[in-house]
Order: structure tokens, then sequence, then C-alpha cells
């Protein structure tokens, strides 16, 4: 006779962006139960009772912690393998394990690629934050208003912090960055410039958001509740404009017009992430502003993704 486990979700207990904790609300939306969470880079270390989890997001931190315990029976869906550490995540030990439940849905193109490298079958699910239901959240539908700008371009802004860590080999590394810098500074002032003059000119209130938050200032319920109030945010404005996913497809999920900021982003650690996502919202340069109108950008792009997604779910909690 087959047993009927709980079923958890991914948790960020360590984490300072509240990105994380919206993949976290798009998962609990799917559970009646009191909700189980498990630490995303402690899986490995997992030895209480038996149960599913839903597998959803970035991974990770600690690859070593990799694969997760025996205790765990995991649905991979919006899975997206950090390239910086895809030799460990998949390496022989770690390729059987993703083959024992396969095939895993990956969040954007590229995961989905190595994957098949490896001969594991993946497809492209989309990301589970695009579920994100405004009735089950209670948000009202308030009148919308305004431009929500949520982190454009914050990662293209060079920090001035050298010779913190004296060094031989820091030494190097901070004279380099101190020739560059006057050169990404230059990059960073224009891209804004192009922006700031892209809001000037669609005469709308303009709100600013930060999905970056200070985990020492800042308990994990609390930062659960500022991801709520984004959300929230997002749902009642006429147009997001960010350079974070998870602002971007939230925005989707809630059918507010969304442009995504990609200057900067040319790193395969970002790059790799949004293969794919151009399917639900629009990717540009900040230079091409000009040439959007926020009259005429899709909002249903996603809705065939969602339903695979919410079918997949709910199989995968009901299966005894």
């Amino acid at each position: 006779m087959k047993q009927n486990f709980r079923t958890a979700i991914i948790s960020y207990p360590n984490s300072n962006n509240l990105g994380d904790y919206i993949q976290k609300i798009a998962a609990k939306q799917f559970l009646k139960e009191k909700t189980i969470e498990i630490d995303r880079d402690n899986l490995k270390n997992y030895f209480g009772e038996k149960i599913k989890l839903i597998v959803n997001g970035w991974f990770m931190e600690k690859p070593y912690n990799w694969p997760p315990s025996n205790k765990i029976i995991p649905f991979f869906i919006s899975f997206h393998i950090n390239p910086i550490i895809k030799s460990v995540i998949l390496n022989k030990k770690g390729v059987e394990y993703l083959k024992k439940y396969e095939p895993i849905g990956c969040r954007d193109l590229y995961t989905k690629s190595i994957l098949e490298k490896k001969g594991i079958i993946a497809y492209f699910s989309g990301c589970l934050t695009l579920t994100l239901n405004r009735k089950k959240l209670k948000i009202k539908n308030n009148f919308k208003k305004g431009i929500l700008v949520i982190n454009v371009i914050d990662r293209i802004l060079p920090e001035f912090s050298f010779f913190k860590n004296p060094s031989i080999k820091n030494f190097f590394n901070d004279s380099i960055q101190i020739i560059k810098y006057p050169y990404k500074k230059s990059i960073y002032i224009i891209s804004k410039r192009r922006i700031n003059i892209f809001l000037l000119n669609q005469n709308k209130e303009i709100k600013y958001l930060s999905q970056i938050i200070d985990v020492n200032k800042t308990s994990v319920l609390k930062r659960e509740k500022l991801a709520y109030k984004q959300l929230y945010e997002i749902s009642n404005s006429e147009l997001v404009l960010t350079s974070r996913i998870h602002s971007a497809l939230p925005s989707v999920a809630m059918e507010v017009p969304t442009i995504f900021i990609s200057d900067g982003l040319d790193h395969i650690n970002q790059k790799s992430r949004l293969l794919g996502l151009s399917k639900f919202f629009n990717i540009i340069k900040s230079k091409d502003l000009n040439q959007i109108s926020i009259e005429k950008i899709k909002l249903n792009n996603h809705k065939t993704f969602v339903e695979k997604m919410k079918m997949k779910i709910a199989n995968f909690i009901n299966y005894k």
C-alpha cells in the first residue's frame, strides 16, 4: 500500500533577495496543509519524516550539499543550475540522481540544454512564479496607477571598495578594477540617463522599490511580508520596469506590462538565467527603450505554461 507523504517547499533562510521569498510564496500557494520548509542549501542534511518536495529555483550556494537526502521525494519544476557549479551538480552521482526523477522541468533553456547533454530528459517549464494568483494571495484589484521601478541596472553600478583586504592577489585585482572603474561608471550613467528620459516621457507617477534587503536587520518572517508587499505593489502598477527576473515574472503573472532592462547582464551567470524568458516579457537594452509602446505589450504569453505547471504540481501533490 502506497503511503501519502506530506508535501514540502524550498526555503531560503539566509537570502537577502526578496525574489527567493516570492518563489517560496509561489510554491506555498499549492498547499492546503501546514507548510514544511527545507533550506535549499541543506537538502542533503534533511533527516526528518519522508516528504515530497517541490524543487524550484536557482541552485545553489552550497553545491557540496547535493544531491538531496533520500528522505526527500523531489518534483523538479522551474529548476535552474548556476553555471559556476554545474560540474559539481552534474557529477556522476548528481546525474544519476536527476535521471531517477526525470523529466526535469527547467526554468530556462540553458538548464534544459546542459541536462540534455548529460542524457537527462528535461523540458522548459517556465518559472513557478508565473502561477502567482492575485485571488489566492488576497490582493485586491485596485485601480492600477503609475510605473514601478525595481532594481533597474543595479548590477552594473560599480562599487568603490578597493584595497580593503590587502594581499598581492587582491592588489593586482583591485588595480585592474580601478582602471576599469571610470569606464564602468560612465556606462552606468549613460544607461541611467536613458531610463530616466523614458520614465519622464511617460508622464506617470514613478515609484521605486528594492528587491534586495539587509538580512541582519530583517527577520525571515519580515522578509516574507516584504515579498507580499512587493507583489501587492507590482499588481497595482501600470508598468513594471526592472532588471530582476523575480520582479518581472510576478509582474507577468499579475498581467502587468513588463520591461526587463538587460544592460550589463552579459556574463554567463546572468545570461543563462534569461534564456527562454523572452517568451514572457520584453528583454531589451536601455538604448532601445524609445521603441517600446506600453499599450502594445502582450500580457498572456505565459498562460499555457501556467496551466501545465498547475496540472503537474497537482498530480505530484495528490499522487499517493
